[in-house]
């Protein structure tokens, strides 16, 4: 053997642990996505709870990617929803529904890939659709969950890395309104905002640093509340009124938080002033029907609901509304291209690929 090989092995070794090292470092801190909130994001958390509230049977889910096969998809929707095209826009890995992960038993290597904490009927009180859903706050105790793991299996250095370049994806707020009692607008919105605020909080300490808050739609535009106007199908005033204070109010939340805390970064997506704009203007965004559900019978579409009839329309592309709560596919993709690369008033300060490229890797 030549003198100089076992030095030659010897510096292949090192460049082999080197280039681990810097692999693992790599895929500790590149950006994942954590998802909260409800039905618009849940990827099938409801059906480990055994929830009636799973929109898992047919026929929701119809035009999803591969339905061919017949598996459960657990979408609210007749395809994708907004986060299925939030992450195949940023390309990210779509981040797996919790309550399935467990059945697994990969964990917590999955857990760099993101996880979908979201319920459907979810809000932000505990109270709301309470027993039927899992509320933010044990969404959030999930996540904390998930956090500690990382720690106990990675490491501080890596997690925190990891967690701080990660997008946190949060659309909750629209099911609180959707059974406000009439305790006054006012009052029940700084009840939605002081609890949200603790919940946010509590995310940021335990290492999150980029925030993408998706407001509140126009609520009392949903088929189900126009439904309750019999004589002409308009929106519930009320509803809209807590929804564009809340969104107000939401903004403002996340723009004193960020000057709390000089290290966090954050994207608000109006998704009122968004969808409205497809309400008011259908046809410039290629939608002949925005009032009634695709999928549901007797007025509106609502009367007999579309868990429990399987009569649709056969052009969804044409639909606003699937079901009497939940956008069509077509109307998803629509919002979730907003949030990604909006302008402002839609989005603001910064839309979601700003907040992805925002201080990635700089406590490396």
């Amino acid at each position: 053997m030549d003198s100089s090989t076992p030095c030659i092995l010897l510096m292949l070794a090192s460049f082999c642990n080197m280039l681990c090292f810097f692999t693992t470092s790599a895929q500790s801190s590149s950006p994942a996505l954590f998802a909260f909130g409800a039905s618009l994001l849940d990827f099938g958390n409801n059906i480990y709870i055994n929830s009636t509230s799973n929109c898992n049977d047919p026929p929701y889910g119809i035009d999803y990617p591969g339905h061919f096969d017949r598996k459960a998809v657990s979408r609210c929707s007749n395809g994708r929803n907004i986060l299925d095209f939030i992450v195949e826009m940023l390309g990210v890995p779509s981040p797996k529904a919790y309550l399935s992960m467990s059945k697994t038993r990969k964990l917590p290597e999955e857990f760099l890939e993101g996880v979908n904490f979201a319920s459907c009927g979810a809000g932000i009180l505990r109270p709301t659709n309470e027993g039927a859903c899992i509320p933010m706050d044990s969404q959030i105790d999930y996540y904390s969950s998930v956090y500690g793991t990382l720690m106990e299996e990675k490491g501080i250095v890596q997690t925190q890395r990891f967690i701080s370049n990660s997008i946190f994806f949060i659309d909750i707020g629209n099911n609180d309104i959707l059974v406000y009692n009439g305790t006054g607008i006012s009052k029940y919105v700084s009840l939605l905002i002081s609890t949200l605020e603790g919940q946010l909080k509590r995310i940021y300490k335990l290492g999150a640093r980029k925030f993408a808050f998706m407001g509140t739609e126009p609520v009392g535009c949903w088929p189900t509340l126009r439904a309750m106007n019999k004589s002409t199908g308009d929106c519930d005033i009320e509803a809209n009124q807590l929804s564009v204070l809340f969104n107000e109010q939401a903004a403002l939340l996340l723009q004193k938080m960020q000057s709390e805390y000089a290290d966090m970064n954050y994207s608000f997506f109006d998704a009122y002033k968004e969808f409205n704009k497809y309400i008011n203007h259908p046809e410039t965004y290629g939608f002949e029907e925005v009032k009634a559900a695709c999928c549901g019978m007797g007025f509106l579409g609502v009367e007999i609901s579309c868990g429990t009839c399987h009569s649709y329309c056969s052009d969804r592309t044409k639909y606003l509304f699937w079901d009497s709560w939940h956008q069509t596919e077509v109307a998803a993709k629509l919002m979730a291209t907003a949030a990604i690369d909006g302008l402002p008033p839609i989005v603001f300060p910064i839309n979601v690929r700003q907040l992805i490229g925002n201080g990635l890797h700089s406590q490396i």
